[in-house]
């Protein structure tokens, strides 16, 4: 048997699942993303109470490496995990947290980001081939960006 007939019943066996490997990582970059951003939440708090990873795993009554797991932002939080958090150290990982909050206060106020822009344009015009005559026009347009809720302090 040659090399090249060897490789091809190597090659044979294998079915390609590089199009399913895609797939399934397509599938997962967006709870990636969520986990993320959840983790750098987790991060920010932890330092702004001046607590550990252990400290945060002894009061979620979980393992140091499950806090590990977390806050490396490839972990796939189940809806307790992300309670746990969320009542723990106060952050916003699911909608109810706002429903809570909102439901201390009673008050919302919406928010909107306006952005406008303003330019001028510049027209040169050409008269009877003698005179040149310059018109300037100021435009301005309006659009809003964002919108969000926030609670009134």
């Amino acid at each position: 048997m040659t090399n090249k007939e060897k490789f091809l019943a190597l090659v044979a066996k294998e079915t390609p699942n590089s199009l399913e490997k895609n797939k399934v990582r397509i599938k997962n970059r967006a709870m990636l993303r969520e986990s993320q951003q959840i983790a750098i939440k987790v991060l920010k708090k932890l330092d702004d109470l001046g607590w550990s990873q252990k400290d945060l795993a002894k009061e979620m009554d979980v393992a140091p490496q499950q806090v590990t797991k977390i806050v490396s932002g490839k972990e796939n939080l189940t809806i307790e995990t992300q309670l746990k958090l969320q009542n723990i150290l106060d952050i916003p990982v699911l909608a109810s947290y706002y429903e809570n909050k909102g439901n201390e206060s009673g008050q919302w106020v919406l928010i909107i980001d306006k952005k406008v822009e303003r330019f001028a344009t510049a027209t040169n015009l050409v008269m009877g081939g003698y005179k040149s005559e310059t018109i300037s026009k100021k435009v301005e347009r309006q659009f809003y960006k964002k919108e969000s809720y926030q609670m009134a302090g």
